[in-house]
């Protein structure tokens, strides 16, 4: 029997505790066979010493003076035929933490977590999922979260790990950070930035999309995947 594959998969979130102003946040993934990690994280170290872009490069660093980094960063993704991404958006007006959370905001964030997660994680395969880290009410969350997904994927997916990261040590998070900000800051109708709208039309036409307002089904969209959630 073969070995199952390995896969490493990068988490973000964007705009679920800033400004009330903003309707939606955006949670995303980046799946990327864990072999190839070492190999994808050089090259965009690369690219970044070619732009002369040090230190993190989040959706916070687009800039005019970046323009060109960032451009590269798109051309890089579509190009990498192994690397794959996923978001969740949710409309926070509609989740209803009293009614279904127990009062706990924290609680539904995990629960839309898992929600992104776990229809999208492949069959016969292990993977290793890393959260950018953020300081939590409840110290359970992150293995709470695992503990839902083993129970749910038991005889289909394999948790190998899940664990809470450093997003400034992990270039993969970054660019999901990226992805997810663009996502945002379009579903959002914020128009602030020249440089973040140029960078959403960009991202957009190499996707084949009029713009970064659409949603996807898996089996049409398996490269960039948004899931527009309507539960509670």
């Amino acid at each position: 029997m073969s070995e199952p594959i390995q896969y490493n998969v990068y988490c973000d979130e964007s705009r679920h505790t800033s400004d009330s102003a903003d309707r939606y946040l955006v949670l995303g993934a980046l799946v990327c066979p864990r072999e190839r990690k070492p190999t994808l994280v050089r090259q965009l170290h690369l690219m970044q010493a070619r732009h002369a872009a040090r230190g993190e490069f989040g959706w916070s660093k687009v800039a005019p003076g970046k323009a060109a980094f960032y451009d590269e960063l798109i051309a890089w993704f579509a190009q990498q035929p192994d690397v794959r991404f996923r978001a969740l958006i949710a409309d926070r007006s509609k989740l209803n933490h009293e009614q279904h959370n127990e009062g706990d905001s924290e609680l539904g964030f995990y629960k839309l977590y898992y929600q992104m997660l776990v229809h999208w994680l492949t069959p016969g395969a292990n993977y290793h999922i890393y959260l950018d880290y953020q300081q939590n009410a409840c110290q359970r969350r992150f293995g709470d979260l695992r503990d839902c997904l083993e129970r749910k994927l038991t005889g289909r997916a394999k948790i190998a790990c899940l664990e809470p990261v450093d997003s400034a040590e992990q270039p993969l998070i970054q660019l999901t950070d990226v992805l997810i900000g663009a996502l945002g800051y379009a579903w959002n109708r914020r128009s602030t930035s020249n440089a973040k709208l140029a960078f959403c039309e960009h991202l957009a036409a190499s996707l084949g999309k009029q713009n970064m307002e659409f949603c996807s089904y898996p089996s049409e969209d398996a490269k960039f995947n948004v899931f527009s959630f309507k539960g509670r």
